[in-house]
Protein backbone atom coordinates (compact mmCIF):
# COMPACT_ATOMS: atom_id res chain seq x y z
CA UNK A 1 0.00 0.00 0.00
CA UNK A 2 1.01 3.64 -0.47
CA UNK A 3 0.28 6.16 2.27
CA UNK A 4 0.17 9.90 1.78
CA UNK A 5 -0.76 12.64 4.17
CA UNK A 6 -3.58 14.84 2.94
CA UNK A 7 -3.93 16.60 6.29
CA UNK A 8 -4.49 20.24 5.42
CA UNK A 9 -4.26 23.24 7.69
CA UNK A 10 -7.43 25.14 6.84
CA UNK A 11 -5.98 28.08 4.95
CA UNK A 12 -7.59 29.78 2.00
CA UNK A 13 -6.61 27.32 -0.74
CA UNK A 14 -8.84 26.04 -3.53
CA UNK A 15 -8.34 22.35 -2.85
CA UNK A 16 -9.36 19.97 -5.63
CA UNK A 17 -12.01 17.60 -4.38
CA UNK A 18 -9.75 14.64 -5.19
CA UNK A 19 -7.29 15.78 -2.52
CA UNK A 20 -9.71 17.33 -0.06
CA UNK A 21 -9.41 14.72 2.65
CA UNK A 22 -8.90 15.83 6.26
CA UNK A 23 -7.25 12.54 7.28
CA UNK A 24 -4.50 10.18 6.17
CA UNK A 25 -5.14 8.91 2.63
CA UNK A 26 -4.33 5.30 1.80
CA UNK A 27 -3.45 4.47 -1.81
CA UNK A 28 -3.67 0.77 -2.68
CA UNK A 29 -0.87 0.15 -5.20
CA UNK A 30 -2.47 -1.81 -8.05
CA UNK A 31 -5.15 -2.73 -5.53
CA UNK A 32 -2.58 -4.20 -3.14
CA UNK A 33 -0.03 -5.83 -5.44
CA UNK A 34 1.81 -7.69 -2.67
CA UNK A 35 -1.17 -8.92 -0.67
CA UNK A 36 -3.60 -9.55 -3.54
CA UNK A 37 -3.85 -10.22 -7.30
CA UNK A 38 -2.62 -6.94 -8.79
CA UNK A 39 -4.82 -4.86 -11.10
CA UNK A 40 -7.82 -7.15 -11.01
CA UNK A 41 -11.39 -6.55 -9.86
CA UNK A 42 -10.59 -8.93 -7.00
CA UNK A 43 -7.61 -6.88 -5.81
CA UNK A 44 -9.63 -3.67 -5.97
CA UNK A 45 -12.38 -5.28 -3.89
CA UNK A 46 -9.70 -6.37 -1.43
CA UNK A 47 -8.42 -2.79 -1.11
CA UNK A 48 -11.89 -1.29 -0.72
CA UNK A 49 -12.79 -3.88 1.93
CA UNK A 50 -9.70 -2.80 3.89
CA UNK A 51 -10.99 0.77 3.84
CA UNK A 52 -8.84 2.25 1.06
CA UNK A 53 -10.45 5.28 -0.57
CA UNK A 54 -7.82 5.53 -3.32
CA UNK A 55 -6.55 2.93 -5.79
CA UNK A 56 -3.40 3.39 -7.86
CA UNK A 57 -3.59 1.58 -11.18
CA UNK A 58 -2.40 1.53 -14.79
CA UNK A 59 -3.98 1.52 -18.23
CA UNK A 60 -2.80 -0.07 -21.47
CA UNK A 61 -4.58 -0.12 -24.86
CA UNK A 62 -5.69 -3.11 -26.89
CA UNK A 63 -4.98 -3.10 -30.62
CA UNK A 64 -8.64 -2.28 -31.30
CA UNK A 65 -8.65 0.72 -28.98
CA UNK A 66 -10.04 -0.49 -25.64
CA UNK A 67 -8.35 0.81 -22.45
CA UNK A 68 -7.54 -2.05 -20.05
CA UNK A 69 -6.25 -2.12 -16.48
CA UNK A 70 -2.74 -3.53 -16.88
CA UNK A 71 0.78 -2.47 -15.91
CA UNK A 72 3.37 -4.27 -18.05
CA UNK A 73 4.05 -3.70 -21.74
CA UNK A 74 3.85 -7.44 -22.34
CA UNK A 75 2.30 -10.54 -20.77
CA UNK A 76 5.47 -12.48 -20.02
CA UNK A 77 5.33 -12.03 -16.23
CA UNK A 78 1.82 -13.50 -16.12
CA UNK A 79 1.56 -16.19 -18.78
CA UNK A 80 5.19 -16.80 -19.75
CA UNK A 81 4.79 -15.50 -23.30
CA UNK A 82 6.37 -12.32 -24.61
CA UNK A 83 3.21 -11.03 -26.24
CA UNK A 84 3.05 -7.24 -26.41
CA UNK A 85 -0.15 -6.02 -24.82
CA UNK A 86 -1.07 -3.48 -27.51
CA UNK A 87 -0.61 -6.09 -30.26
CA UNK A 88 -3.62 -8.05 -28.94
CA UNK A 89 -7.24 -7.11 -29.60
CA UNK A 90 -9.95 -7.08 -26.96
CA UNK A 91 -11.28 -10.53 -27.91
CA UNK A 92 -7.82 -12.04 -27.42
CA UNK A 93 -7.22 -10.21 -24.15
CA UNK A 94 -10.58 -11.31 -22.76
CA UNK A 95 -9.52 -14.95 -23.16
CA UNK A 96 -6.37 -14.49 -21.03
CA UNK A 97 -6.44 -15.41 -17.33
CA UNK A 98 -4.11 -13.72 -14.84
CA UNK A 99 -2.92 -15.86 -11.93
CA UNK A 100 -4.67 -18.75 -13.74
CA UNK A 101 -8.20 -17.49 -12.99
CA UNK A 102 -8.71 -13.72 -13.18
CA UNK A 103 -9.72 -11.72 -16.23
CA UNK A 104 -7.96 -8.53 -17.30
CA UNK A 105 -10.51 -5.80 -16.52
CA UNK A 106 -11.23 -2.83 -18.75
CA UNK A 107 -11.06 0.72 -17.46
CA UNK A 108 -14.82 0.96 -17.99
CA UNK A 109 -15.51 -2.15 -15.92
CA UNK A 110 -13.47 -0.83 -13.00
CA UNK A 111 -14.94 2.66 -12.98
CA UNK A 112 -18.44 1.18 -13.02
CA UNK A 113 -17.67 -1.44 -10.37
CA UNK A 114 -16.22 1.13 -7.93
CA UNK A 115 -18.26 4.32 -8.35
CA UNK A 116 -17.29 5.69 -4.93
CA UNK A 117 -13.55 5.01 -5.17
CA UNK A 118 -10.93 7.54 -6.23
CA UNK A 119 -8.33 6.39 -8.76
CA UNK A 120 -4.76 7.38 -9.51
CA UNK A 121 -4.37 6.24 -13.13
CA UNK A 122 -0.99 5.90 -14.83
CA UNK A 123 -1.18 6.28 -18.62
CA UNK A 124 1.38 3.67 -19.66
CA UNK A 125 1.62 4.52 -23.38
CA UNK A 126 0.97 7.39 -25.77
CA UNK A 127 -1.63 5.27 -27.52
CA UNK A 128 -3.84 4.85 -24.45
CA UNK A 129 -3.98 8.48 -23.32
CA UNK A 130 -6.67 9.68 -25.75
CA UNK A 131 -9.11 6.75 -25.46
CA UNK A 132 -8.71 6.68 -21.67
CA UNK A 133 -9.26 10.43 -21.28
CA UNK A 134 -12.19 10.36 -23.68
CA UNK A 135 -13.91 7.70 -21.58
CA UNK A 136 -13.18 9.45 -18.27
CA UNK A 137 -14.63 12.67 -19.67
CA UNK A 138 -17.72 10.83 -20.88
CA UNK A 139 -18.54 9.71 -17.33
CA UNK A 140 -17.57 13.05 -15.76
CA UNK A 141 -14.94 11.41 -13.54
CA UNK A 142 -12.90 14.60 -12.95
CA UNK A 143 -13.55 14.71 -9.21
CA UNK A 144 -12.33 11.16 -8.50
CA UNK A 145 -9.44 10.63 -10.91
CA UNK A 146 -5.84 11.82 -10.82
CA UNK A 147 -3.85 11.19 -14.00
CA UNK A 148 -0.23 10.12 -13.57
CA UNK A 149 2.60 9.28 -15.93
CA UNK A 150 6.40 9.15 -16.08
CA UNK A 151 6.02 10.82 -19.48
CA UNK A 152 5.90 14.62 -19.54
CA UNK A 153 4.44 14.36 -23.05
CA UNK A 154 1.38 12.50 -21.79
CA UNK A 155 0.81 14.88 -18.90
CA UNK A 156 1.21 17.86 -21.23
CA UNK A 157 -1.37 16.28 -23.52
CA UNK A 158 -3.87 15.92 -20.67
CA UNK A 159 -3.34 19.54 -19.60
CA UNK A 160 -3.38 21.07 -23.08
CA UNK A 161 -5.94 18.99 -24.93
CA UNK A 162 -8.60 18.96 -22.26
CA UNK A 163 -9.73 22.37 -21.04
CA UNK A 164 -10.42 22.10 -17.30
CA UNK A 165 -13.39 24.43 -17.74
CA UNK A 166 -14.88 22.44 -20.61
CA UNK A 167 -16.15 18.89 -20.22
CA UNK A 168 -15.66 18.10 -23.91
CA UNK A 169 -12.40 18.01 -25.85
CA UNK A 170 -11.93 20.81 -28.35
CA UNK A 171 -11.81 19.08 -31.71
CA UNK A 172 -12.85 19.49 -35.32
CA UNK A 173 -13.38 15.88 -36.33
CA UNK A 174 -12.57 12.26 -35.50
CA UNK A 175 -10.31 10.37 -37.91
CA UNK A 176 -9.42 6.67 -38.08
CA UNK A 177 -5.92 6.17 -39.57
CA UNK A 178 -5.19 2.62 -40.77
CA UNK A 179 -1.63 1.63 -41.65
CA UNK A 180 0.66 -1.25 -40.69
CA UNK A 181 3.58 1.20 -40.53
CA UNK A 182 3.49 2.79 -37.08
CA UNK A 183 5.75 5.64 -38.19
CA UNK A 184 3.07 6.69 -40.67
CA UNK A 185 0.22 6.64 -38.15
CA UNK A 186 2.35 8.47 -35.55
CA UNK A 187 3.14 11.22 -38.08
CA UNK A 188 -0.51 11.50 -39.12
CA UNK A 189 -1.62 11.73 -35.49
CA UNK A 190 0.81 14.55 -34.70
CA UNK A 191 -0.10 16.63 -37.75
CA UNK A 192 -3.85 16.12 -37.53
CA UNK A 193 -4.00 16.72 -33.79
CA UNK A 194 -2.22 20.04 -34.25
CA UNK A 195 -5.09 21.01 -36.52
CA UNK A 196 -7.62 20.16 -33.79
CA UNK A 197 -8.69 16.65 -34.85
CA UNK A 198 -8.87 13.54 -32.71
CA UNK A 199 -7.13 10.55 -34.30
CA UNK A 200 -7.50 6.83 -33.65
CA UNK A 201 -5.10 4.37 -35.27
CA UNK A 202 -5.26 0.73 -36.32
CA UNK A 203 -2.33 -1.33 -37.60
CA UNK A 204 -4.24 -3.61 -39.97
CA UNK A 205 -7.60 -4.02 -41.65
CA UNK A 206 -9.12 -6.37 -39.10
CA UNK A 207 -8.32 -4.04 -36.20
CA UNK A 208 -9.75 -1.15 -38.20
CA UNK A 209 -13.10 -2.95 -38.54
CA UNK A 210 -13.12 -3.75 -34.82
CA UNK A 211 -12.49 -0.09 -34.00
CA UNK A 212 -15.12 0.99 -36.50
CA UNK A 213 -17.70 -1.31 -34.94
CA UNK A 214 -17.04 0.21 -31.52
CA UNK A 215 -17.01 3.88 -32.53
CA UNK A 216 -19.18 4.07 -35.65
CA UNK A 217 -21.18 7.03 -34.38
CA UNK A 218 -18.16 9.25 -33.84
CA UNK A 219 -15.69 8.45 -36.65
CA UNK A 220 -15.98 11.04 -39.43
CA UNK A 221 -13.25 9.98 -41.87
CA UNK A 222 -11.11 6.89 -42.53
CA UNK A 223 -7.55 7.24 -43.88
CA UNK A 224 -6.79 3.81 -45.29
CA UNK A 225 -3.51 2.26 -46.45
CA UNK A 226 -3.71 -0.22 -49.34
CA UNK A 227 -0.89 -2.73 -48.77
CA UNK A 228 -1.36 -4.36 -45.34
CA UNK A 229 -1.06 -7.91 -43.96
CA UNK A 230 -4.11 -10.08 -43.18
CA UNK A 231 -6.65 -7.72 -44.77
CA UNK A 232 -5.56 -5.09 -47.29
CA UNK A 233 -7.10 -1.69 -47.88
CA UNK A 234 -9.23 -2.80 -50.82
CA UNK A 235 -10.79 -5.59 -48.74
CA UNK A 236 -11.53 -3.17 -45.89
CA UNK A 237 -13.07 -0.67 -48.30
CA UNK A 238 -15.23 -3.37 -49.88
CA UNK A 239 -16.50 -4.44 -46.46
CA UNK A 240 -17.25 -0.86 -45.40
CA UNK A 241 -19.14 -0.02 -48.59
CA UNK A 242 -21.33 -3.12 -48.39
CA UNK A 243 -22.29 -2.59 -44.74
CA UNK A 244 -25.17 -0.18 -44.22
CA UNK A 245 -23.75 0.87 -40.85
CA UNK A 246 -20.54 2.21 -42.40
CA UNK A 247 -20.99 2.93 -46.11
CA UNK A 248 -21.54 6.69 -45.66
CA UNK A 249 -18.17 7.22 -43.97
CA UNK A 250 -15.72 8.79 -46.47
Amino acid sequence: MYFTSSISVRINVNMHSYLDNPACSIFAHRGGSIESYENTIESFNYAVDLGCEYIETDVQLSSDGVPYIFHDDDLHRFIGKKLRFNDLNSNELNEIKLFDRFSIPTLKECMEAFPNTKFNIDLKTNEVMKPAMKYLHSINAHSRVCIASFSDQRLDFVRAYFDKNDKKPKELGVILAVDDNKNNTDLLEKRLEKQGHRVYSANNGKDALLRLGMDRNEIDVILLDIVMPEMNGFEVLKYIKTDKRFFEIP
